[in-house]
């Protein structure tokens, strides 16, 4: 079987891909600040579930189709051919995109940061009554934010990004909001997708009287946030790191700044904090989190995965291991799997899924989660099951992930974080087995036209997020509904890539690195 397409495979590795474009063509409809474009339509409940949804599995079915794929080129072409094919295939495309893709992203930064400072200079003139909690925290409207919590609004609800309102107004440095969202029942100790608290941002930005609110309302001076750091710690950090923290994630940063750190950390020794935080990690955290790779980060990862894999599987073969086949058979395999999967998911909080480093030191937590979806994926490599009955009944399945989805989304952004992350975990194998039956049912006889989107997603999802990014700029000022106005994005910035890729890709050398030589049917041109 080592010698056969697996057709329904590669169109699963495709849909990850092209899920992405939609992923990302929504975010501008998030209300989302970090994001270069906020648009006017901005609809979080709609953009927020749909986008849940295709986060929840996306990246871990692509990882475990990967790993299957590496297993099987290693078994066919050894370890020379392996590491060859992937650095043509993985590492030039990283490298080449990199350098192309990071400097646009600063541009359209730039462009997107403009653009918002005229739409939030509109807003303050013409009231904020449309928008959110999130929005009137940003934007420092007290009043608004009074209202929205007078009429129902959460004040431990979170962003897109995992950050708690509490968070948000401390990062903005408004100690009346921080003052008001905690008497309206704000978790002080509320953590963001970093477990830091609010005490911890206003302290790393200097925002003094944050500082003061929180310690005055008893928030805890010696929290850590996932990587160990304290709060005392976040406001002595080497300030390069706060500029380019501040500078990718839109957060202004000041001259008196540093003055203003120095008068936080004060603060903080007079109530009681010490400083039990590693100091010598703050770069390698800054480079963890800090955009360089923006959405080639798989990539990247992908690459360290089959760093590793290959001397384990030297390793194995050597000792001549074989698991049993319960270990990878469907329902059996989700006993270890779950608890396994929960473990890195757990150093993620604030995520209904797996959280984002865009950096250049890969994070270890992050790192490990996609390990156990690549090598279950490489396991399943000849085994049988996976390739002709895993799934089989898909929509079970897919039914079953159903509640997992709806309950495990609520508790991980609530109260109830540890039952979300196990929801979530569930959630991920439970589609990822049901997507796997589906599309082995009805696309595993290499249809042409599934073939060819197949064989476009790689180019289709390395290029098109400037293209997103820059349409959504353009557009989010357009008085126009949320939802046509994404499904025009999408289809217009795929409709112009599967363009290029047909005249300009598929039949070039760059089509030749991204999935290997295609020649051109008899009688066509490519021109």
């Amino acid at each position: 079987m080592a010698g056969q397409r697996y057709h329904f495979l590669d169109g699963l590795r495709g849909v990850a891909m092209l899920l992405g474009i939609v992923l990302h063509g929504g975010m501008s409809f998030l209300g989302f600040p970090v994001w270069p474009a906020v648009d006017v339509k901005s609809d979080p409940v709609v953009f927020g579930w749909m986008l849940d949804v295709i986060h929840g599995f996306r990246m871990p079915l692509f990882f475990l189709v990967s790993g299957f794929f590496t297993a099987m080129m290693w078994k066919k072409r050894g370890t020379g051919g392996l590491v060859k094919q992937r650095l043509l295939r993985i590492g030039v495309p990283l490298l080449i995109g990199t350098i192309i893709v990071a400097p646009l992203m600063w541009g359209l930064a730039a462009w997107g940061g403009a653009v918002k400072s005229e739409q939030s200079a509109a807003r303050e003139g013409q009231g904020l009554e449309g928008q959110g909690l999130e929005g009137a925290i940003v934007e420092g409207d007290l009043e608004q934010v009074t209202a929205l919590l007078e009429g129902g609004a959460d004040p431990n609800g979170v962003d897109q990004g995992g950050t708690p309102m509490l968070g948000l107004a401390a990062v903005a440095g408004r100690g009346g909001m921080v003052e008001l969202l905690i008497d309206k029942g704000a978790d002080l100790e509320g953590k963001g997708s970093d477990g830091g608290t609010a005490i911890m941002t206003a302290a790393f930005f200097g925002r003094v009287e944050a500082v003061e609110k929180l310690i005055e309302k008893g928030a805890d001076v010696n929290a850590a946030n996932n990587q160990g750091n304290t709060v005392l710690q976040a406001a002595t950090m080497d300030f390069n790191v706060v500029e380019m923290v501040g500078e990718a994630f839109g957060i202004p940063i000041d001259n008196e700044m540093p003055e203003r750190r120095v008068e936080c950390a004060e603060i903080l020794r007079e109530a009681g904090a010490v400083d039990g935080g590693n100091s010598s990690m703050d770069w390698y955290w800054m480079g963890v989190f800090i955009p360089v790779f923006h959405h080639l980060w798989f990539l990247y990862y992908l690459l360290w995965l089959v760093a590793i894999f290959v001397p384990v599987a030297l390793i194995w073969r050597k000792l001549g291991w074989r698991i049993p086949f319960w270990v990878i058979k469907t329902p059996g395999c989700l006993l270890w799997l779950i608890p396994l999967t929960l473990w890195p998911q757990t150093g993620m909080p604030g995520m209904f899924g797996p959280g984002t480093a865009l950096g250049i030191f890969p994070w270890g937590t992050k790192l490990g989660y996609y390990a156990i979806f690549f090598f279950f994926g490489a396991l399943c490599f000849g085994r049988g099951w996976w390739e002709e009955k895993a799934g089989s009944k898909w929509w079970v399945w897919l039914l079953a992930a159903v509640p997992f989805f709806w309950f495990g989304r609520e508790w991980v952004h609530g109260e109830e974080v540890l039952k979300g992350q196990v929801c979530a975990v569930v959630y991920a194998w439970l589609v990822i087995i049901a997507m796997m039956g589906l599309f082995r049912r009805f696309l595993n006889g290499g249809h042409p036209k599934w073939r060819y989107l197949s064989d476009s997603s790689y180019w289709l999802y390395l290029a098109h997020l400037p293209l997103i990014i820059a349409l959504q700029i353009f557009l989010s000022d357009l008085d126009f509904p949320a939802i046509p106005k994404f499904l025009f994005i999408c289809f217009a910035v795929t409709s112009f890539l599967l363009l290029i890729y047909r005249y300009f890709v598929r039949y070039t050398w760059i089509g030749a690195i991204l999935n290997g030589r295609k020649h051109l049917p008899p009688g066509e041109s490519s021109s």
